[in-house]
């Protein structure tokens, strides 16, 4: 919840760098303190939201396949991945062809 919260102050404040390190350190916390949370695919979900906006592109293809496999009838991880997956495909071949 604390690191949703600082998500939401991202977004609030303009993308601030400081609302993105703590909203992360919060996910972090939260998988370290509760064995549970890093089975919750809506964390996973939530944190790949957050890097992918920080363009961390790597760590949100895999919190995405995280959150799919931990929540198998859950369309949401597979759209957002495979929709990532297209937009990275489509940037490396404009780079390409530049």
């Amino acid at each position: 919840v604390l690191g949703n919260a600082h998500v939401s102050l991202f977004f609030a404040e303009g993308q601030s760098p400081s609302s993105a390190r703590r909203a992360l350190a919060a996910y972090a916390q939260a998988e370290r303190v509760d064995p549970e949370s890093a089975n919750n695919p809506d964390l996973h979900l939530n944190r790949a939201t957050l890097l992918q906006y920080l363009e961390r592109f790597q760590g949100a293809l895999e919190g995405l396949s995280r959150a799919a496999m931990l929540a198998p009838g859950w369309e949401e991880p597979r759209k957002r991945h495979a929709h990532l997956m297209d937009f990275l495909s489509r940037l490396c071949t404009l780079l390409a062809n530049r």
